[in-house]
């Protein structure tokens, strides 16, 4: 079973409107399989160089959650949001490495772990410049 998981660019009145209907404008989404809050916050702390920690995770905020949690939509951290947007490809690179040794994604390739991120500093620099928030929801 895989974990449907896509990230949007919104505003807070406005996101919970996505588990309804998974529709944003392209530049404002990103769609992708098998990432949760749990393997973004893992990246996060790599981004930022740091051990992993509880605080990671629960800075992910909670917006919605239905089904037993079968599906979700949360609220990226702000200071992820601008790390991620603020990656250049070295860095990129370096975090698909890091990214694809932690225990969550031992059977992921570096190299795909480095699209996901493209994807999310893509969605992430339009959330910067937009002003908005960017979400991620998932649907198991």
């Amino acid at each position: 079973m895989s974990v449907l998981a896509d990230l949007y660019v919104s505003t807070p009145d406005k996101a919970l409107e996505y588990d309804e209907t998974q529709q944003a404008p392209e530049n404002e989404r990103a769609e992708m399989t098998g990432f949760t809050a749990i393997e973004f916050s893992t990246l996060w702390a790599i981004i930022e160089g740091k051990d992993w920690d509880e605080a990671h995770m629960d800075a992910f905020e909670t917006v919605m959650e239905k089904d037993g949690g079968d599906r979700m939509i949360s609220l990226l951290p702000t200071k992820f949001v601008e790390l991620s947007a603020a990656l250049d490809e070295a860095g990129i690179a370096a975090a698909a490495e890091e990214w694809a040794q932690t225990d969550e994604l031992e059977h992921c390739e570096p190299e795909d772990l480095r699209e996901t991120i493209e994807e999310l500093r893509r969605v992430a620099r339009v959330a910067k410049e937009s002003k908005r928030s960017l979400y991620l929801w998932n649907s198991v």
